[in-house]
């Protein structure tokens, strides 16, 4: 009887040593995708990180425009009701009034 008792508690560690060797791979592999998507979340972040940077860069471009555009208007508006100026400064002289 002891050797029949001693082949099943052998049959029942294999069972056992089996069954945590399948949980050990599933949740190895668990790892390993929960760490790829952490992965593509970061560098989905790191994306729209740049994206948000890019969109300010491009504010500050069109803001800049506009402000040399409005310059220039006023610089046009100056050279034609006083003819042309002789120096930078001279049309800032006349924009101060």
């Amino acid at each position: 009887m002891a050797t029949g008792a001693q082949d099943s508690q052998a049959r029942f560690g294999q069972s056992v040593k089996g069954l945590l060797t399948e949980k050990v791979n599933t949740c190895g592999t668990d790892v390993i995708a929960l760490t790829k998507q952490v992965l593509k979340g970061s560098r989905s972040s790191e994306l729209l990180g740049q994206a948000a940077r890019n969109m300010v860069l491009q504010e500050d471009a069109i803001l800049h425009s506009e402000d040399a555009r409005s310059y220039s208007e006023e610089c046009w508006t100056v050279i034609r009701s006083t003819g042309p100026a002789k120096s930078p400064a001279e049309i800032e002289w006349h924009i101060r009034g």
